[in-house]
C-alpha cells in the first residue's frame, strides 16, 4: 500500500507482481525508506535515458514521458539503501530467496501450516482454510475475546523446532519463516543478541527481559536460531533461566517458540526435545522434481543475459544528440532595473567620499 502512494502519481505504474515482489523484498524498511527507494529508482531510470544530462552543463529539451522505471532500476536502488530496522537492530527475517524457492517453497508452506494449527495466525483468511468455515473462526474468535479479553485464537504451548543438515535449506527456511510472521513482534533469544543489549549486564539479565518484552507485546514470536550451539556455549545458570522462564509462562499466552538446529531431533540432548516436545520438524532434502525446477529457473536466467547485452549495446548505439533549449534574450524586469540603479548610486557616492579631499 505504501509503494502504490508513492507511485500514484507516475504514468506507468509498477505492476502487481513487481509491487509484490518488492513488497516481500523490503523487509525492514520504513515509509521514508520506500519513498527514497522509488525517488533513487526514477532517478537511476533517469540517468540511463539520458546520460547526455550529465556530460554538457547546458539545459537540453527532454521527454519526460520516455522515462520508465523498471524491475532493475528498483534493485539497483535497494543495493544503496540501508532499511531502517537493519540500522537499529538485528534483522533476522528475511523473504525466501527466488533462487531456491524451487526447492524450498514447498517445505515452507508445509511449516507455515503447522505453526497455523499451533499457533493462528491474525490473517482471516488463513485461519477460515484451516477451520473450513467462516463462522466457525468468527465464533472461535468471540469466544476467545470473551474469556480471555483477546481476539486471538485459543493457543497451548506453541513451540516448534525446526531440525535440518547441511544441505536441507535451514539457514533460508528459518529467516523466510520469521518473513512470513512479520506482523508479529519478533524478539531473538541468540547469544549475539542477549550479549549487545546494552540495557543489561548480564546474558540472564537480557534473557529476563526478552522474556518480559515479549508478555507484554503478545502475540510475539520468541526465536531461538542454532539451539545446538547455543545450548553447547550456555552456562549452567543460563540454561536454568531459560527454563524457568519457559515454565512460568502461562500455557495459553500466544507466544511462539521457534527454534532451528542443524542437528536431527535423536542426535540433540534430551533436555532440549523436551523444551519442544513433540513439536520438531525435520527438513528434507529437495526431491528429484524440485532440483529440475531449480536447474531449469538457472538455465533461463543465463539463457536471458545475451539478449539484454544486445538490449543495451543498442541503447547506447541509439544514444543521440539531444537538442538544446534555446537560449532567449532576457529583459530585466522592474525591480532588477531599480535595484540596479541604486547599486549605480552607491557607488557613485562612494567615489564622491574618495575624491572629496584630492
Amino acid at each position: 500500500e505504501i509503494l502504490d502512494i508513492h507511485t500514484r502519481s507516475w504514468q506507468d505504474h509498477p505492476s502487481e507482481e513487481l509491487r509484490k515482489e518488492l513488497a516481500a523484498a523490503c523487509v525492514g524498511y520504513c515509509g521514508a525508506d520506500l519513498k527514497a527507494l522509488c525517488t533513487e529508482a526514477v532517478i537511476g531510470a533517469f540517468r540511463k535515458q539520458f546520460p547526455q544530462v550529465y556530460a554538457i552543463d547546458e539545459q537540453l529539451l527532454l521527454d519526460v514521458d520516455a522515462v520508465k522505471v523498471k524491475r532493475v532500476d528498483f534493485l539497483e536502488a535497494m543495493s544503496t539503501i540501508t532499511p531502517a530496522a537493519q540500522r537499529g537492530a538485528l534483522v533476522h527475517s528475511m523473504p525466501l530467496s527466488s533462487i531456491v524457492s524451487p526447492c524450498l517453497g514447498g517445505q515452507l508452506g508445509r511449516i507455515m501450516g503447522i505453526i497455523a494449527e499451533i499457533f493462528p495466525l491474525s490473517n482471516t483468511d488463513r485461519r477460515s482454510n484451516i477451520l473450513d468455515e467462516d463462522d466457525c473462526a468468527n465464533q472461535l474468535t468471540a469466544f476467545s475475546s470473551l474469556y480471555c479479553g483477546s481476539s486471538f485464537p485459543f493457543v497451548y504451548r506453541p513451540k516448534l523446532l525446526l531440525c535440518g543438515k547441511e544441505g536441507t535449506g535451514l539457514e533460508h527456511l528459518g529467516p523466510a519463516v520469521l518473513h512470513e510472521l512479520e506482523r508479529f513482534p519478533i524478539h531473538s533469544l541468540s547469544f549475539p543478541s542477549l550479549l549487545s543489549d546494552l540495557s543489561s549486564r548480564t546474558p540472564e539479565e537480557a534473557l529476563i527481559n526478552t522474556f518480559r518484552e515479549a508478555k507484554r507485546t503478545t502475540p510475539a514470536v520468541l526465536y531461538l536460531p542454532h539451539l545446538e550451539l547455543w545450548w553447547e556455549t550456555a552456562n549452567t545458570q543460563l540454561k536454568a533461566v531459560l527454563l524457568m522462564l519457559l515454565r512460568e509462562l502461562p500455557s495459553n499466552l500466544p507466544v511462539l517458540l521457534l527454534g532451528t538446529s542443524q542437528l536431527s531431533g535423536d542426535e540433540l540432548d534430551e533436555q532440549v526435545t523436551n523444551i519442544f516436545g513433540g513439536h520438531i520438524y525435520e527438513l528434507e532434502l529437495p526431491s528429484v522434481e524440485d532440483r529440475k525446477h531449480f536447474f531449469s529457473k538457472l538455465i533461463d536466467i543465463a539463457m536471458a543475459f545475451p539478449q539484454q547485452s544486445h538490449d543495451r549495446k543498442e541503447k547506447q548505439e541509439a544514444c543521440r544528440e539531444l537538442p538544446k533549449v534555446p537560449k532567449k534574450e532576457r529583459v530585466p524586469s522592474v525591480t532588477e532595473l531599480q535595484a540596479q540603479a541604486e547599486e549605480e548610486q552607491h557607488a557613485l557616492r562612494c567615489l564622491r567620499m574618495c575624491l572629496r579631499d584630492v
